[in-house]
C-alpha cells in the first residue's frame, strides 16, 4: 500500500477512537528491562497494561553509564534542523554541538542565537545505543504486545530546546499545544530524559486515558489551548525527572511538550507503529517473526 493513500485510511478511519479500541493488547510476549534500568524489576507485561489503561507508564531511570552514552552519541549526527524565533538565516555551525563542549555551553549559545529547537533523526539502519534499547528484548516485547502485531515501524528523534518566547507557529512546529498523533492505527512513543527536567524545563503532560475516550469538545485531529483541556478533564499526569529518566505513552492521548521558561531539555522520542510507515529514511520495519 502507498503511504499517502495508507495515511489517508488511518486518519480517516482510525480518528475514531472505536476503530483503534478494537485492535486491542495481546500479551504473548514477557521480558524484564534490569539490564537497562536502576530500579526494580520491571517487565514488558507490565508497562504494556499500564499503557493500555491510562495511555502511558510510570516513569523509570536508565543506568547511568546507558544514559551516558545516548548523550555523547546523538551530537555525533551533523544533519540537524533548526526552529528559530526569527526568520533570519543562521550559520548551522552554531547548532552543532563541539565534541569537548559541554551541554551548558551549548544550550547557552542557542539562547543566544534565539534557537528554540534543535532536532535530528537518529539513524536506526546503523549500530548505535539507542537502537541496542529499541531493538532489546524487553522493548520488542513491549511493542509487540501493546501493538498486537508482528511487524512494526521504529523512528527515533532527539531535541533540544530552550527557553524563549515564541510564537504560536513555533509552538506549533515544536508540539508545545495539546493535541493527539494519528499516523498509525496504532503506536506508542518512548521519551527519554537527557537533562533534568522540572516545572521550567518543558515537562510532557499528558492527559490519562484519552488515548480510549475523548469527549467531543477535544475530538478533532487540532490544536487545543490548555484552558479548555484543563477546564474539560479532571486529570493530568506530568513527567518530571532526573536526566535519564523514560517513560512510554500512547500518541493517540492528548498530550503536549510545555514551552521552556527557564532551563534547557534534551530528550529523545521514539516511535513503534503498526505497519510501514516512516518518517524519515533512517527509520526501520521490524518483524518480529524473523
Amino acid at each position: 500500500m502507498k503511504i499517502i493513500p495508507q495515511l489517508f485510511y488511518i486518519r480517516l478511519i482510525y480518528s475514531l477512537t472505536f476503530f483503534r479500541n478494537l485492535i486491542g493488547i495481546k500479551i504473548s510476549n514477557n521480558s524484564s528491562f534490569d539490564n537497562y534500568l536502576e530500579e526494580r524489576q520491571i517487565y514488558s507485561k507490565e508497562i504494556t497494561e499500564q499503557i493500555d489503561k491510562n495511555g502511558c507508564s510510570e516513569t523509570f531511570t536508565l543506568k547511568k553509564e546507558f544514559k551516558d552514552k545516548l548523550v555523547n552519541e546523538i551530537f555525533s549526527n551533523k544533519d540537524v534542523e533548526y526552529k528559530k524565533i526569527n526568520n533570519n538565516e543562521i550559520d548551522k555551525k552554531i547548532l552543532i554541538k563541539n565534541d569537548n563542549e559541554d551541554l551548558s555551553s551549548y544550550f547557552k549559545r542557542l539562547e543566544v542565537n534565539k534557537i528554540s529547537r534543535v532536532t535530528s533523526f537518529i539513524d536506526l539502519k546503523n549500530n548505535c545505543t539507542i537502537k541496542s534499547l529499541l531493538l532489546s528484548k524487553p522493548v520488542i516485547s513491549l511493542a509487540k504486545n501493546y501493538l498486537n502485531t508482528d511487524t512494526f515501524s521504529i523512528s527515533a528523534a532527539f531535541f533540544a530546546s530552550t527557553p524563549g518566547e515564541i510564537s504560536r507557529e513555533e509552538k506549533y512546529a515544536n508540539a508545545q499545544y495539546f493535541h493527539w498523533d494519528n499516523d498509525f492505527s496504532k503506536f506508542f512513543k518512548l521519551y527519554i530524559y537527557l537533562t533534568d527536567v522540572d516545572d521550567n524545563s518543558g515537562p510532557h503532560i499528558f492527559i490519562p486515558k484519552t488515548h480510549k475516550n475523548k469527549l467531543f469538545s477535544t475530538s478533532l485531529a487540532r490544536l487545543y489551548d490548555d484552558d479548555l483541556i484543563y477546564n474539560s478533564y479532571k486529570n493530568k499526569i506530568k513527567f518530571n525527572g532526573k536526566s535519564g529518566s523514560i517513560f512510554f505513552a500512547d500518541g493517540y492521548g492528548l498530550h503536549k511538550g510545555e514551552t521552556p521558561t527557564k532551563n534547557s531539555r534534551l530528550i529523545i522520542n521514539a516511535h513503534f507503529g503498526r505497519g510501514k510507515i516512516f518518517y524519515s529514511n533512517k527509520d526501520i520495519l521490524y518483524n518480529t517473526s524473523n
